[in-house]
């Protein structure tokens, strides 16, 4: 087996100094190092003939390059579905580092002319939220920051069009990959790669209050997202084990944290995946006005989809009137529109086709005006 490093496995800041054995001239390694970061992580070149071909490079160069480092991918395209639905492109990718095979799921979404990727963090998922099939996996690797990188690389290769947004919403709890998620997401932000703006990068989390009490005191500039699912403790337990580890009171603190950290924008989302005779009864909504009464949040409901059967999705009539009643609450309400749920790349489905998920029942595209009057009372709390 070759020693020469993998390109892609390397952070940018490490290409010159690979290359510079070969190079024998510091200022010509970090000139190479410089075009070389760019056919990988702004145009997704993987292999030195990809590049040869696309670019302009001398042939003494692609000698260096060669002789240097291992230009390949780092995750293998195994499988791209797209959904005529909505449009919505699940790729199932698997890791070239491990001797056993293990894959991920990322979902890259249109919306007019914007491009949001839902990236995964890790292989499988500790956390066992009862109403994800990816917690029925359990946790079997940690992804590095590279191969992070790498999942939106496929999604411009596969889509031709530039992302746009970045969500960590796919497999895994980002904030238990802490390190490795905050580097791939400041390298999504290189103007020599992504160039995806902070502001749209944003990471979910199912509540790891160590995790996001240090998130604040480091203060890093992307959205968190906190996953609560029921303002009860009982019924938070049931449906999120992490409720025994970390209680609802603590996870409120750190989101108070979280806010008062923030220099812009200091409001936190709520994501609460609604599911009929769980979660959308009149003692969750007074349950949710007693936790955040007079703090600066918005709602963000999220019907839940299919999975192993163990509940059922809410049909729209009952989202409307969950979300009608959260008027009284005084806080901004929105729904979020779940894409890819058809080819089973919905939120709270990605398994990379080790399990079977349900297919979709009771609810995919919202009748016509049906959240027209919520909208209209949502902006008017915002405001």
């Amino acid at each position: 087996m070759s020693h020469r490093p993998l390109a892609r496995a390397l952070k940018p800041a490490e290409l010159a100094g690979a290359l510079l054995s070969q190079c024998g001239d510091e200022r010509q390694a970090v000139n190479l190092a410089r075009r070389l970061k760019e056919w990988l992580f702004k145009f997704h070149a993987m292999s030195a003939a990809e590049i040869a071909e696309r670019f302009e490079v001398a042939r003494a160069k692609r000698r260096m390059l060669e002789a240097g480092l291992r230009i390949e991918p780092l995750l293998v395209l195994e499988q791209a579905l797209t959904s005529p639905y909505d449009g919505s492109c699940r790729m199932v990718l698997r890791l070239r580092r491990e001797s056993e095979a293990h894959y991920v799921e990322a979902v890259a979404i249109p919306r007019r002319r914007d491009l949001t990727l839902c990236l995964s963090s890790q292989v499988g998922c500790p956390l066992a939220c009862s109403f994800c099939a990816t917690g029925l996996l359990g946790l079997r690797q940690n992804l590095t920051a590279a191969e992070m990188v790498e999942e939106h690389a496929w999604a411009e290769r596969l889509q031709k069009q530039r992302v746009t947004d970045i969500v960590f919403m796919g497999m895994g709890e980002p904030l238990l990959n802490y390190d490795a998620v905050l580097e791939a997401a400041y390298r999504l932000t290189d103007r020599q790669g992504a160039q995806i703006s902070t502001r749209r990068i944003i990471l979910s989390t199912a509540g790891v209050v160590p995790a996001i009490q240090r998130y604040a005191r480091e203060r890093h500039p992307f959205p968190l997202y906190f996953s609560l699912n029921s303002a009860i403790p009982a019924k938070r337990r049931r449906l999120m084990p992490i409720e025994k580890t970390y209680p609802l009171d603590s996870l409120v603190e750190s989101i108070r944290a979280y806010i008062a950290s923030r220099d812009w924008n200091p409001r936190a989302v709520i994501e609460y995946v609604a599911i009929p005779g769980e979660n959308m009864d009149g003692e969750d909504i007074e349950a949710l006005s007693a936790v955040f009464k007079g703090m600066p949040v918005i709602l963000d409901v999220i019907p839940y989809n299919a999975t192993d059967g163990r509940y059922r999705p809410p049909t729209w009539a009952e989202v409307k009137r969950f979300t009608t009643a959260l008027r009284r609450l005084n806080l901004p309400v929105k729904v979020r529109f779940s894409s890819g749920k058809r080819t089973g790349g919905g939120c709270g489905q990605l398994t990379a086709g080790l399990l079977k998920t349900a297919p979709l029942e009771g609810h995919h595209l919202a009748p016509p005006g049906i959240f027209s009057d919520l909208l209209q009372s949502s902006v008017s709390c915002a405001s």
